[in-house]
This record gives structure tokens, sequence and C-alpha cells, in this order.
């Protein structure tokens, strides 16, 4: 590894932002030396069972699943998440998403800066 790569293992599991129950999430690009300035990419790994709860913000985001099986429901569409499966969810709608089966759920998110926190605190 060189300071222009890695791997997502090594990475710091971060709890600023960290909302959902059963889960983690470690930051892969973003401000503050993590080469993105206007995004954040970060990666979410959930356990059998867990899910987010149905929130709204004022920000669009994009998910990539990239292991595991789950759903990801965007206002009343369910989507079915399985590896290669893209999601877009536009700002304010409802959404939240979950893993449905035996092994771990993982998902590269990429929000804006401002979107990084904890979208049930005050919006």
């Amino acid at each position: 590894m060189s300071e222009y790569s890695g791997n997502i293992q090594d990475l710091p599991v971060v709890t600023g932002g960290h909302f959902i129950e059963n889960s983690t999430k470690k930051i892969v690009f973003g401000p503050d030396g993590r080469f993105w300035d206007d995004y954040v990419m970060r990666l979410f790994t959930l356990e059998p069972g867990a899910e987010s709860s149905i929130h709204s913000h004022p920000w669009p985001h994009w998910f990539v699943c990239i292991k595991g099986e789950g759903y990801f429901l965007i206002d009343k569409e369910r989507v079915p998440l399985e590896f290669g499966t893209w999601v877009h969810i536009p700002a304010g709608m409802r959404h939240n998403f979950g893993n449905t089966g035996d092994g771990e759920l993982m998902g590269l998110c990429i929000v804006p800066p401002e979107g990084d926190v904890n979208p049930l605190i005050g919006c």
C-alpha cells in the first residue's frame, strides 16, 4: 500500500454520523485528507437482520451493493439488493435499507459532506 492506495479492511470504523444498529461505517473517500472534498464515500456493513430506520433528508445519495443480500426501500418501491445493484435516492425521498441475508450486507454509499451525519437527528 502507498499514500494513494489501501485496503478497505484497514480503514478505521467511524462512529460520527452512524445510525444503524448492528452495523459499521468506514470512510473510503471524502474531505479531510481522504482525496474527495465534494463527496463522502462510506462503506456500510450490516449484520443479518440489521436495517436503518425509514427517513429522508435534503441531500441525494447513491448506493452500490458489493456483498450480500438485502433491500432498499425508496418511497414505496422495494429494490432487492445483491452484488452489483446500484440505487439512486433523490433528495427528500423517504427510504431505508436492510440486510435480509444470512451473511453481511456491504455497500458503498456516496453523499455530499453535509450528508455524512445521523439523518435521524434534526431532519
